[in-house]
This record gives C-alpha cells, sequence and structure tokens, in this order.
C-alpha cells in the first residue's frame, strides 16, 4: 500500500466532501460549533478553497482517503488548516507519512501551525511526536477551545 497527496481536482469534490463529513461528525456533535464546522462545507466553499489555498487529496493506491488544506501566513510561514483521513485509516501510521509529504512539497517552508480541538488528546500527542510545541489556546465558542500549535524547521 503506497500513501501519496496530489494536488486536489474538481472532479474529486464530491468524495472529499463525503469523507470530510464524516470524519468531522463526531466533533460536530460534541463542539456543536455550527459554523467553521468542515461538516457544514458547501461544495462552493470547498472549490473556493481548492482554487485559493493549496488543497491535496491523499491516496492510498487508487483510493482517496482524505485531503489537506494548507494556508498561506506570511514568508516561509504555512498553517495546516485541515487534515482528514477516512475513519478505517486512522491509527495504521499513515499520519507520519502524509505529514512527510506535505512537507517536502513545501522545502522552503520553516514555520509550520495548525489548531485542534482541546479535548483530542490524540491529536496532541500525534502532533507533538511530529516535533510541534503547543503555543496558544483559542476560545472559538462556549464549548469549542482550540490548541495551537507550531513547528519551527
Amino acid at each position: 500500500m503506497e500513501v501519496s497527496i496530489k494536488k486536489t481536482k474538481l472532479d474529486e469534490i464530491e468524495d472529499l466532501l463525503a469523507i470530510q463529513k464524516d470524519v468531522f461528525a463526531e466533533d460536530y456533535a460534541l463542539y456543536e460549533d455550527h459554523d467553521s464546522t468542515p461538516v457544514n462545507e458547501t461544495t462552493e466553499k470547498l472549490i473556493e478553497n481548492i482554487e485559493r489555498f493549496f488543497h491535496f487529496t491523499i491516496w492510498l493506491d487508487n483510493d482517496i482517503i482524505g485531503a489537506i488544506d494548507i494556508r498561506p501566513l506570511a514568508d516561509k510561514r504555512l498553517r495546516l488548516s485541515k487534515l482528514f483521513l477516512r475513519n478505517e485509516y486512522q491509527n495504521k501510521g499513515l499520519g507520519s507519512k502524509i505529514f512527510q509529504l506535505m512537507e517536502s512539497e513545501f522545502p522552503l517552508i520553516k514555520d509550520w501551525s495548525l489548531y485542534t480541538p482541546y479535548l483530542n488528546k490524540r491529536n496532541h500527542h500525534f502532533y507533538e511526536k511530529l516535533g510541534y510545541k503547543k503555543i496558544g489556546e483559542v476560545q472559538v465558542t462556549e464549548k469549542l477551545q482550540l490548541f495551537k500549535y507550531e513547528k519551527i524547521l
């Protein structure tokens, strides 16, 4: 099994939205964040993000298993806005490989950041294992607090 990332094509949107809604359903139920949840992202908004930012589809052999959305912040700084994998491919060791692929797409980037929900201990452990450090917290809604992580290369 070979994992790869490729720039997202518009004909992949339907598959990506279905995966995204499934993957983020648990967070949506927990935090009830109606405005920024990936569960409620529209086709139009995803198209806009693909055209405006760095958006990659994650492939396992010939199957779409997720996506990565990356946003520029400033010179040599990027923010991982969203990374998701089909639930059945989580906790299989693919995440580290995907991060290597993502970082290799941007060899000049020296500063990566991301946000993750405060209750998602599995994500905290994973990001810290990859060299990310928690640098802050943001209260988004009454129920949703995000931890900000950063990695300096």
